[in-house]
């Protein structure tokens, strides 16, 4: 595949009033307000970017990270809880919106929001093509603590198939595990997409984690971050060697965009000593060929810990307690 224009977009998170978020004095779990003060509003502001991408004439992009802010309520385990509801009233909305807009443009979309599969919720990114049809679907395989209330973590790492070629998608706190940027170089991924609302362990972290990613993988690297005052914006496009291409910086609501050749593998140049000795120019290639997979037992290793997510009753009562007081910042 030769050039393509790619994009991703930079959302600002809508206002929402005190009495519908989830933690604050004075909280409502009124499901009707919520959907249409929080919910459908926030899922508007990314489908008119997309329409914003369309226009542009891109090919592929990707939206942010959980693109309707359900994720609001996810630590709500008590009886008020209204996060599954949510999830299963604003699937079938975003699905035939983000279907129609693919279509409208013929322009590929990495979306990413929760969906459920019966009892199970997952945070997806599904893969809708030019014709509209999902042709490929992710789930979050690592999730941080607060998603683990209510949402399952997904057990496989896949490329999917594109007229493009293989792509690969990291939803988030995947970034931070460098297994799983290799495991989709290792599979062929030329392109990664990364819808997220984080932004390394912290702000200033995030771009080199990004920037060490693309190169490491030898892929380009397509980040969504949504835009939020005072936590990183920072929506880019990173080519191969982990340079950044285009940067949203801290602007709302944006949609950034870049040329990409895949048509140019990451080579060094014939007169670099290592292309000489080897006779391997292609930077992929070299690092498969060169990997010891044999001395790296301990990456596979199961997790020796676990973490205590509080539950419902006592222990989530005494979590939401500190979280209203400021204790827990989130």
């Amino acid at each position: 595949m030769g050039i393509i224009k790619i994009g991703a977009l930079q959302p600002a998170a809508i206002p929402v009033p005190s009495e519908y978020r989830w933690g604050h004095d004075g909280y409502k779990p009124d499901f009707d307000a919520i959907m249409e003060k929080c919910v459908l509003p926030q899922a508007q502001v990314t489908f008119d970017l997309l329409e914003q991408a369309g226009k542009r004439g891109l090919d592929m992009v990707t939206t942010c990270e959980d693109l309707s802010i359900s994720s609001a309520y996810i630590m709500d385990t008590t009886s008020a809880n209204i996060f599954p509801q949510v999830v299963r009233t604003v699937l079938p909305i975003l699905e035939e919106r983000l279907s129609g807009i693919a279509k409208k443009y013929s322009m590929h979309i990495v979306a990413c929001y929760f969906k459920c599969y019966g009892r199970d919720i997952y945070n997806i990114a599904s893969v809708f093509d030019d014709r509209g049809e999902i042709i490929g679907e992710y789930r979050k395989a690592h999730l941080p603590s607060n998603e683990r209330f209510q949402t399952t973590p997904g057990d496989s790492i896949h490329t999917i198939s594109t007229q493009f070629g293989p792509i690969g998608i990291m939803i988030c706190y995947d970034m931070m595990f460098p297994s799983m940027a290799e495991a989709l170089s290792l599979q062929g991924a030329e392109i990664v997409f990364h819808p997220t609302f984080g932004y390394g362990w912290y702000d200033s972290i995030g771009e080199a984690t990004l920037r060490t990613r693309a190169n490491d993988g030898s892929f380009f690297l397509i980040t969504a971050k949504d835009y939020r005052y005072n936590i990183a914006g920072k929506s880019s496009i990173i080519d191969p060697w982990g340079h950044v291409m285009v940067d949203a910086g801290f602007t709302p609501n944006v949609v950034i965009s870049a040329e990409i050749d895949l048509s140019k593998p990451k080579m060094h140049p014939d007169w670099f000593i290592h292309t000489g000795i080897t006779g391997q120019a292609n930077l992929r290639l070299r690092h498969e060929s060169e990997r010891r997979p044999e001395l790296y037992g301990d990456v596979c290793n199961k997790a020796k810990y676990e973490l205590k997510i509080p539950a419902p009753g006592a222990e989530q009562e005494a979590f939401l307690e500190k979280y209203i007081k400021g204790v827990y910042r989130w």
